[in-house]
C-alpha cells in the first residue's frame, strides 16, 4: 500500500469512533424496544440519565425508568460521534448524538402492538438523545444519558394515562 493510501492516525480513531457509535446505536436501541430489563446494564455505576429534565442517577433507577415506559418502536434518523481525548481520566470516551423518532403503545400484554410488534396506539414523537459513553471498564458503557422530546409537552405527557414514570426531581 503506497503512502498516500495508508490511513492517517486521525482517519483510523475517527473510523474507529463512527464504527463504535453504530454498534452502540444499534446495541442500545434494539435493547430499548426488544429487552428493555437490560438497557440498565448499558450504565457505568455512577451513569447518569436526564428524561426529559428528569435525573436518575445509577443503573438500578435508571432501570426502574425504562421499565416504566410504554413500549416502544424507534427509529433512528441520524447520529454524530466525535472521540474525547483527555476526558473522565484519559478513559476511552465518546460522545454520541442520536436524533429519531419513536412510537408508544399501551403497557401490558402487547396493547397497541400488532403481530409485528408495531405501534398501532400510536403516542409518536420526534426525540434527540446525547450519550458520554467510556471503555473505561472494558467494555462501552454509559456515563451520562440526556434524552428530549421534541415539540411537546413532555410533563403533561408524562402524566398521562399511557405512562406509569414516578419523576425524580
Amino acid at each position: 500500500m503506497a503512502a498516500s493510501e495508508a490511513m492517517t492516525a486521525r482517519e483510523v480513531a475517527i473510523t474507529t469512533t463512527c464504527s463504535t457509535a453504530k454498534e452502540f446505536v444499534d446495541r442500545f436501541f434494539k435493547r430499548l424496544d426488544e429487552e428493555r430489563h437490560t438497557v440498565k446494564n448499558m450504565y457505568e455505576e455512577t451513569g447518569k440519565c436526564i428524561f426529559n429534565g428528569h435525573c436518575y442517577v445509577g443503573p438500578d433507577n435508571i432501570g426502574k425508568l425504562y421499565e416504566n415506559i410504554p413500549k416502544s418502536s424507534t427509529r433512528v434518523v441520524g447520529f454524530d460521534a466525535h472521540q474525547l481525548d483527555d476526558y473522565l481520566g484519559g478513559a476511552p470516551t465518546i460522545l454520541i448524538t442520536v436524533t429519531g423518532h419513536v412510537r408508544y403503545g399501551k403497557k401490558g400484554d402487547g396493547g397497541g402492538f400488532d403481530a409485528n410488534g408495531n405501534a398501532t396506539e400510536v403516542k409518536s414523537m420526534d426525540f434527540y438523545e446525547t450519550f458520554i459513553i467510556t471503555g473505561k471498564s472494558g467494555s462501552w458503557r454509559i456515563q451520562s444519558d440526556n434524552f428530549r422530546f421534541q415539540n411537546c409537552n413532555t410533563d403533561s405527557m408524562l402524566k398521562s394515562d399511557l405512562w406509569n414514570i414516578s419523576m425524580q426531581e
